[in-house]
């Protein structure tokens, strides 16, 4: 055991009394938190040079409207096209297409119809029933249960050094 000044007794890896453990504990988070207190930041918090060369920026802006106008003209193109196909009368148009569609009927639709609102009439009285049923489980009868757990483990507890958090002083 070099450089322990003490006994026996009160060797930190001892723990023969509650008590003692505990101020040994205060006093060692003291030396703790006096040592916090008394540091100093190594970190230079000055404000960095000021490069106005580099906020400007003359050839990326240069680029960009460069970019800007290439697209400008693109979708210019895009719109004129698509402008020539909307007005130039088409056998595909919708109009078209729409005229000479027919119409189709299940040969089933009866029938499918019938068995969707059986479904759904089962479905309701599902619910209904579910909706109805009572509670097999009491919340109140487990939060009682706790409140024992808690309380026998407080008093088995009571008078260990394991179960018990050390009420210290954070630095400020």
């Amino acid at each position: 055991m070099k450089g322990f000044k003490g006994n026996i007794w009160n060797m930190p890896t001892n723990h023969c009394n509650r008590l003692v453990h505990e101020r040994m504990e205060t006093n060692k988070h003291e030396r703790h938190i006096r040592a916090l207190e008394s540091t100093r930041g190594m970190v230079d918090r000055a404000c960095p040079k000021d490069h106005p060369h580099l906020k400007s920026k003359p050839k990326t802006r240069k680029l960009q409207e460069d970019r800007a106008s290439e697209i400008q003209l693109e979708n210019r193109i895009l719109l004129q096209k698509m402008l020539n196909i909307d007005t130039k009368p088409s056998t595909l148009s919708t109009e078209a297409l729409s005229r000479d569609r027919v119409n189709l009927k299940s040969i089933h639709g009866g029938a499918q119809r019938r068995e969707l609102d059986r479904i759904s009439a089962a479905n309701q009285d599902l619910l209904r029933r579910l909706q109805g049923a009572k509670p097999s489980i009491d919340p109140r009868q487990w939060e009682e249960e706790e409140m024992d757990r808690q309380a026998l483990k407080c008093r088995l507890s009571q008078n260990a050094c394991r179960g018990r958090v050390p009420r210290l002083r954070m630095p400020e």
